[in-house]
């Protein structure tokens, strides 16, 4: 065998090594920016706000109420709030960080109810997260694509146009 023929072996063996590096360097990398999405996901979902809600004080009528509100996911941004006790209605809104503890707030009387409801309970909870993704968090958690037109939507179903505006939500000017 000549030392022509040597080289054109050795070149022919490099190349397929190269070839076949290529190869699985190309099926790590995928394998790689996959799981990269995948932990991105599962990251995102964990930052999700879930507010809890604890009824503590119930003063006389037409007076604020008291709860307890504790973030158990990610940053809550803006949290639009209305609940419904006996036959009255109330609204806020309100931030808290991540993995907050419970706290009081002090939810403002809004308007009298059309019926009377025996235990509290909320009619809108939506929370917004530090990327801007709105959730309603009495659905599920499902996401809102278009938090403007839903919030004004849940409002008209509960005839409270006017009454309450969640800019923290929807992004509008407060009026």
């Amino acid at each position: 065998m000549s030392s022509a023929q040597i080289v054109v072996v050795l070149a022919i063996a490099t190349a397929l090594f190269a070839l076949w590096a290529a190869v699985f360097a190309t099926r790590a990398d995928m394998a790689t920016r996959r799981e990269i999405k995948n932990a991105n996901q599962r990251w995102e979902a964990s930052t999700k706000p879930v507010p809890h809600i604890t009824f503590t004080e119930f003063t006389a009528p037409g007076q604020s109420i008291q709860i307890q509100i504790e973030n158990l996911g990610g940053t809550m941004a803006g949290c639009a709030l209305i609940l419904q006790h006996a036959d009255e209605i109330y609204a806020t809104e309100l931030t808290l960080p991540e993995k907050a503890p419970a706290r009081p707030i002090s939810l403002p009387f809004i308007v009298k109810a059309w019926q009377r409801v025996a235990q509290p309970r909320p009619l809108l909870l939506v929370a917004r997260d530090v990327g801007g993704r709105c959730f309603d968090c009495l659905d599920g958690g499902k996401q809102i694509k278009d938090p403007r037109r839903w919030v004004a939507g849940r409002l008209r179903d509960l005839r409270m146009q006017g009454m309450v505006n969640f800019p923290s939500i929807t992004g509008t000017a407060k009026s």
